[in-house]
């Protein structure tokens, strides 16, 4: 692996580390997800459809880096 491979690969690991951080926090944070309001759970839904999206964007500058 040459020293820019490893280094997306790093910020690859960085960033799943601060979204299971996120997530974890967020569950500790906002509570039991039966007790939120229905606007406070389309908002975690939105919150998590936006994580997701990072990590699907992460995940692809990686594989196109490595791959090309």
């Amino acid at each position: 692996m040459e020293l820019t491979d490893t280094i997306s690969a790093l910020i690859f690991a960085l960033i799943v580390m601060a979204v299971v951080i996120y997530i974890v926090m967020s569950r500790y944070v906002i509570g039991p997800l039966a007790q939120l309001k229905p606007a406070e759970r389309a908002m975690l839904a939105v919150m998590l459809l936006g994580v997701g999206l990072v990590m699907v964007y992460a995940a692809t500058e990686l594989l196109f880096h490595v791959v090309f």
